[in-house]
């Protein structure tokens, strides 16, 4: 998978109900964020986790969050507990990737962390609670970045053929459909385990934006086949990039043009064709 792409998708799942007025973020980089109250949170949630001490990374949440957490089945709560374990950096190697190549990008209300980590990066989210900085999720360990591979790319009406522009239409079926979370049964088995550590909020704000970028299924269709972009990577990883442009008549003689990029990422699973995130 690639963390780019899984970062994209974080980042503008947690900004979806941030006003637009307000979207003017401030960055922080480098040593400086380890003296900011979200940089600080985040090497102290990292060493939580690597102890184990889920409970304690939980009251490090906003109210919302915690009262989530206890909803939770036991079980539920101990697979989650060992994933958040499994994925949590080692605070020592956060702090000097931090030094050499963090940013802290903080919204009004909202902040965001990435930053490298050995071979691969580190992502973080939080919100402010009053005046308070709370974690939202992570720091986690992002999958570093895919072996060299084969790539072949199939455009346009050529991406009909493969079993990802069938698997793409289901997709925009099931998630304006209604139901919640229903799309989600398209995505690989990691996948939806990923989705299920994630709290209540969160996925119903992954949800929202995913309404919002991915069209009906005829429009879909309509963008394949005009802008469509199907990059195979070897044999088990693809990605689906959709790039529509939009054209506006402002005054006589004169057109204004716009384009947005969407991109889906795939995995092979088991021999069948899989969403990735």
């Amino acid at each position: 998978m690639d963390r780019r792409w899984v970062l994209l998708t974080l980042l503008l799942a947690f900004a979806v109900e941030v006003p637009a007025s307000a979207q003017e973020p401030t960055e922080v980089r480098g040593e400086a964020i380890l003296s900011h109250p979200a940089g600080k949170l985040a090497l102290q949630a990292a060493a939580l986790m690597v102890a184990g001490k889920t409970d304690e990374v939980i009251r490090l949440r906003s109210a919302e969050d915690q009262a989530e957490w206890k909803k939770e089945p036991a079980a539920e709560r101990k697979a989650m507990s060992d994933r958040m374990k499994a994925r949590a950096p080692d605070p020592a190697a956060l702090t000097e990737g931090i030094r050499k190549g963090g940013v802290l990008t903080v919204y009004p209300g909202r902040a965001s962390l990435e930053s490298p980590y050995r071979d691969s990066s580190v992502v973080a989210l939080f919100t402010l609670e009053g005046a308070q900085w709370r974690a939202s999720v992570g720091p986690m360990v992002m999958a570093g970045p895919p072996a060299s591979a084969p790539e072949t790319r199939l455009e346009g009406a050529q991406i009909e053929s493969h079993p990802i522009y069938d698997l793409a239409l289901r997709y925009a079926d099931a998630l304006h459909s209604g139901k919640a979370d229903g799309f989600m049964a398209l995505a690989s088995s990691k996948a939806q385990a990923a989705w299920r550590a994630y709290p209540a909020s969160e996925r119903a704000e992954s949800t929202s934006y995913r309404k919002q970028t991915v069209p009906a299924r005829s429009a879909l269709a309509g963008a394949i086949r005009s802008g469509g972009l199907l990059i195979l990577q070897g044999d088990t990883t693809a990605s689906l990039n959709i790039t529509t442009v939009e054209q506006q008549r402002t005054t006589p003689g004169t057109v204004n043009a716009s384009s947005t990029t969407m991109s889906l990422p795939f995995v092979l699973e088991n021999g069948v064709w899989k969403l990735a995130q």
